[in-house]
């Protein structure tokens, strides 16, 4: 949208009335990752979909929310003492920068004015491309999601990239494999695997920033330290998630134009 001029954007939105808003903080992945890794993929994704069901790509939000993470999974992490501890979203203690959390409600004000940007444009559908699997910032955007589909002439629907395919679940978890397949799919210019240890060093959850989806659910891993391991990562891995979630997107969206 921003590259248009505006008779372009009007032309299109007259043909095709689909508008993707991609959304994700700028947040620590580890030493390898860009910090944008997350809004990235989403606009990567909103891009490739848009040319499949038509459509344009608004601005990229690159804001995003955080909780502080309850004791059970400080304690799955290996922490000592995590009833002591504040840690909010992966901004564990050794990381070498702090990720660019927004308070929920801050960040909820931030998309309901894009929001009201875009359906005000007259869209008639607006898909939340969500690149960040946060809880508090998947539940404010689904909340928004009901209310401007309920309280506007727009429907709005949260669309998050699934990466399994049919015969293949995979561990997304944070900064660890997949996530860096993709990135490395997306931008391998701004990767950098040498950044980390050699692959015979473990990478502990609290020295590194990095998690499997397991410890999410409270689960302690061999040494704590990561199992899908982010130097397993590939640019052929990251084209198939990368595949599989354009594919679940654009069937959603799909769905969700043609039921207007």
């Amino acid at each position: 949208m921003e590259f248009l001029r505006p008779g372009e954007i009007l032309a299109e939105q007259k043909r095709c009335s689909i508008v993707y808003l991609p959304v994700g903080p700028l947040e620590w992945h580890g030493p390898a990752m860009p910090f944008g890794t997350d809004p990235l993929a989403a606009q990567a994704l909103a891009r490739e979909a848009a040319l499949r069901t038509g459509g344009v790509v608004a601005p990229t939000l690159f804001f995003g929310t955080e909780r502080e993470r309850p004791a059970s999974i400080l304690e799955a992490k290996g922490f000592e003492h995590p009833d002591e501890m504040y840690v909010l979203g992966m901004d564990v203690p050794k990381n070498s920068m702090k990720s660019f959390y927004a308070r929920e409600e801050i960040f909820a004000l931030m998309v309901r004015e894009q929001l009201r940007f875009l359906t005000e444009h007259g869209y008639r559908l607006v898909v939340i491309l969500n690149g960040h699997g946060a809880w508090g910032q998947r539940t404010s955007l689904d909340r928004l999601a009901i209310e401007f589909s309920h309280e506007t002439a727009s429907r709005v629907i949260v669309c998050f990239p699934d990466i399994n395919g049919p015969d293949e679940q995979v561990d997304f978890g944070h900064g660890t494999m997949a996530e860096t397949s993709i990135m490395r799919y997306v931008d391998d210019r701004n990767v950098a695997l040498s950044e980390l240890p050699p692959r015979e060093v473990p990478l502990k959850y609290t020295d590194w920033g990095i998690a499997d989806d397991s410890v999410f659910a409270g689960k302690r891993s061999p040494g704590d330290s990561v199992i899908v391991d982010p130097r397993d990562a590939t640019p052929e891995k990251g084209a198939r998630f990368f595949k599989n979630a354009l594919e679940r997107i654009c069937g959603e969206v799909g769905k969700a134009y043609s039921a207007l």
